[in-house]
């Protein structure tokens, strides 16, 4: 029999390939998967995968072209088939878990679309597939969480992401303040100018760029090692900005304040900057290239609650929920978003994630009692 990790690999692709298909919600995954189980969803997203390189990045030279098509019809027809025999119990090997994680993206189950440079998402893109009519629903609100997201950097230098949570208060992770300072008795020796921009793409316009002031008004009280994932320890920092540059603060984000509501199968939006993966993160190298278009700008990535807060099979913790939007390592730091109610309800703060296995964050309810001393925007439920 296949271990709990092996297990919970499968079940997560199920969950995502059958969204939106009917039953998927009502716990029957595996049933409502084996509708949406057909190998000519790997040639869709194939054709998908060309055309979005394409359009980003230009034309495909014909090695990228080849070990695309080996990745898509082959690894992923072999994984496709092997969950429709096995289900959960199904063993993928990396090279099919890659060419899944590239369908999902690049199918509509599982997208990651960019940002416009007015904070607006595309509702015609083909790309958004079963997402479409929730995210045109939610259009105005999700441009408005989008301009309260900025990319947090260290003398222009990609660090990770961050948002809006007070006015000239942002909240990010303090794995992300480890890369921009070092802790030390007397305080945070910051290693350069830390900034945070809330522009789509830093790389064409910085319009919307801020300071970070050289001190931390609060933090989770442990170190954080990238290199060991320990869910017990709390990944977040309150870090203040000047209130220099041109342009207007954006305004705070409200934030879900009801534990309960943090419940699996809820849908739920991310959005950050995704940076390059580690190396080695992907078994096919052609992911990297497939990925490479969309590093370093700001992305719209929806997806659902993997399970609530304190899940013994993920050993979750009190304070972590799981989630399974696409992110990558830039993504540091971003806001969970409810893909519901007025859909600008942040319910947590990204921290996280496994390729392939989980995304994991912290519930802003979770964290209230480490945030009382500020006056943050919570949701008061009646």
């Amino acid at each position: 029999m296949p271990g709990p990790s092996a297990r919970n690999s499968a079940a997560r692709f199920l969950r995502k390939l059958s969204h939106g298909t009917p039953g998927s919600r009502g716990g029957a995954v595996e049933s409502a998967a084996a509708e949406a189980l057909t190998a000519g969803r790997t040639d869709r997203a194939l054709e998908r995968a060309i055309a979005t390189i394409e359009k980003e990045s230009g034309p495909l030279d014909a090695a990228s072209r080849a070990e695309l098509t080996q990745l898509f019809l082959e690894d992923g027809k072999r994984a496709i088939e092997e969950l429709k025999r096995f289900g959960v119990n199904a063993q993928l090997d990396p090279r099919q878990a890659d060419a899944l994680e590239a369908i999902v993206e690049q199918d509509g189950s599982r997208p990651t679309l960019p940002l416009s440079m007015e904070d607006r998402i595309d509702v015609t893109d083909a790309g958004l597939g079963q997402w479409e009519s929730v995210t045109r629903k939610f259009e105005k609100q999700i441009a408005a969480v989008a301009s309260a997201v900025g990319r947090i950097d260290l003398d222009n230098r990609h660090v990770g992401t961050g948002f809006v949570v007070d006015d000239r208060l942002i909240l990010t992770n303090r794995h992300v303040l480890q890369g921009l300072a070092e802790p030390g008795p007397g305080g945070w020796t910051f290693q350069g100018q830390p900034t945070i921009t809330f522009d789509a793409n830093p790389a064409e316009s910085r319009g919307r760029q801020f300071r970070i002031h050289k001190r931390v008004l609060l933090t989770g009280p442990d170190p954080i090692d990238l290199y060991d994932l320990d869910l017990s320890k709390l990944d977040f920092a309150i870090l203040e900005c000047a209130g220099d540059g041109g342009a207007a603060f954006p305004p705070p984000l409200p934030l879900e304040s009801d534990i309960d509501k943090v419940a699996a199968g809820r849908p739920i939006f991310t959005i950050g900057y995704p940076a390059a993966p580690q190396r080695g993160a992907y078994e096919a190298d052609v992911l990297n290239r497939l990925f490479h278009y969309r590093y370093g700008v700001k992305r719209f990535s929806p997806g659902e609650i993997d399970r609530g807060t304190g899940n013994a099979a993920d050993q979750t913790g009190p304070t972590v929920f799981t989630h399974d939007a696409t992110t990558l390592g830039g993504h540091s730091g971003s806001c969970v978003v409810d893909l519901g109610n007025d859909g600008r309800l942040v319910v947590g703060l990204h921290f996280a994630g496994i390729p392939g296995s989980a995304n994991y964050a912290h519930s802003n309810a979770r964290l209230r009692p480490a945030l009382a001393g500020l006056t943050l925007t919570w949701k008061n439920w009646i």
